[in-house]
């Protein structure tokens, strides 16, 4: 279960090193390259030191590449979405809105694998979007543009996050037990191959100016990508599939925690209430089924 908590933990920091990185210029585009790729250059290490034969990047079987490819995708749509969702709305309301992959997940299953869910999920649906709305309602009609867009991109995170998860669900089945580390790695590194020709077609240069911005893409390449995940995917064997659900929350919730003590977030009555509702909501919704749980649910 430690394994577990500090991984959450860690993994809170992710939008903190974004947003910290914005005003030296690093976009989003560029912040979600450098983390897939040094986090995935530091993976790529590690399994050189496993022990666990199928942790070898070269173990991998034909059709774990083809997941991995579909898995790099969709985290490219996901890192891009969230990225901007952060600069918009800040890091706690943009990792919060990501978390309702939940949701979708869960129609995913309803609608393709024909499960049923139990009067918790619909609870926890019904919670979640009237937090959603408590946050979202208030600012609404006198928001600005990128605002709006933020809660979007929030949102459209969560979709895109969801179809990662299933494809990396079945690319670590495919590749068997003790694949984790190599399946990460291929992910991380097919994930920075299609972010390259995106930046350079905008114009944007993955080659920062200046040490603070390159040490804090590293920390966010290391913590998030590289330690965090490993600690994450490592705990979930140790833990009770219900506990670690519950532990996972601390990622949205710490992260929000994070844009309020950091970012000096200004935040009402009705949007601290909305938060703990969406959190109560994706608790449940996230409790209701976990028989195709396989990875961790968390940026």
């Amino acid at each position: 279960m430690l394994h577990l908590l500090l991984g959450a933990v860690l993994i809170s920091f992710s939008p903190v090193f974004v947003k910290l990185a914005a005003p030296y210029g690093v976009g989003g585009d560029v912040a979600a390259f450098l983390r897939v790729l040094i986090g995935g250059a530091a993976l790529y290490l590690a399994t050189l030191t496993s022990r666990e034969p199928r942790s070898r990047v070269s173990a991998m079987p034909r059709a774990g590449y083809f997941w991995s490819a579909a898995c790099a995708l969709f985290f490219t749509a996901d890192l891009i979405c969230w990225h901007l969702a952060i600069v918009s709305i800040g890091p706690g309301l943009a990792t919060l809105f990501g978390n309702f992959q939940v949701f979708v997940l869960a129609l995913w299953g309803l609608i393709f694998l024909r499960e049923k869910p139990n009067p918790r999920f619909f609870a926890g649906l019904a919670l979640a979007m009237t937090g959603l709305f408590a946050i979202v309602a208030p600012a609404w009609a006198g928001a600005a543009h990128d605002y709006r867009l933020g809660v979007t991109l929030g949102l459209a995170t969560g979709l895109f996050y969801a179809g990662f998860i299933l494809c990396l669900g079945r690319s670590m089945l495919l590749c068997g037990e003790g694949s984790q580390l190599a399946v990460m790695t291929v992910n991380s590194l097919m994930t920075a191959a299609v972010l390259l020709p995106i930046l350079l077609l905008r114009g944007e240069s993955p080659l920062l100016r200046g040490a603070m911005p390159w040490l804090l893409m590293a920390g966010y390449g290391i913590v998030a990508q590289c330690v965090g995940w490993a600690l994450i995917s490592r705990g979930l064997r140790e833990t009770r599939v219900s506990l670690a659900g519950l532990i996972l929350l601390l990622q949205p919730a710490l992260a929000y925690v994070w844009d309020l003590a950091f970012f000096a977030k200004p935040a009402g009555v009705a949007e601290l209430c909305g938060v703990a509702a969406t959190l109560a909501g994706i608790a449940l919704g996230a409790r209701h089924d976990r028989r195709h749980r396989l990875v961790p649910h968390c940026f």
